[in-house]
């Protein structure tokens, strides 16, 4: 069991840390990415004792899973290292993300003002 379950499992031990995250995210389904993480991270530090560290990752990895829900492209996590993203597309064509190329991407959002950070000082999300 990781280390974020265990914040959990002794409130509620019938639900995973991401189960937990996932709930909170469907009731903010419609609000915009940062408003929705922020309103995660605050439920599962506040009402589930997790730290802050900890309820963020949990809150962008349940965000994303449900984001790309009905997506056949995905992130190939085996090919995927510290330095380059890999994305499989529909048909399991590789596309390469390098930190540099994710860096443009983030400092285009930035420029666009669509770089958000989440309630202060917690992730920057990339809102559509």
């Amino acid at each position: 069991m990781n280390s974020t379950a265990k914040n959990v499992t002794h409130i509620a031990p019938h639900l995973d840390a991401h189960n937990l995250a996932a709930a909170r995210l469907f009731r903010n389904r419609w609000e915009n990415r940062a408003n929705a993480l922020a309103n995660c991270i605050e439920h599962l530090v506040v009402d589930h004792d997790m730290t802050e560290a900890n309820a963020e990752l949990v809150a962008i990895q349940a965000y994303a899973d449900i984001e790309s829900a009905n997506q056949a492209d995905s992130i190939d996590i085996d090919a995927s290292t510290s330095s380059v993203v890999v994305l499989r597309t529909e048909g399991g064509h590789p596309v390469m993300f390098t930190v540099t190329d994710l860096m443009r991407v983030l400092e285009q959002a930035r420029e666009e003002e669509r770089a958000v950070v989440v309630d202060r000082h917690r992730p920057v999300v990339l809102e559509h």
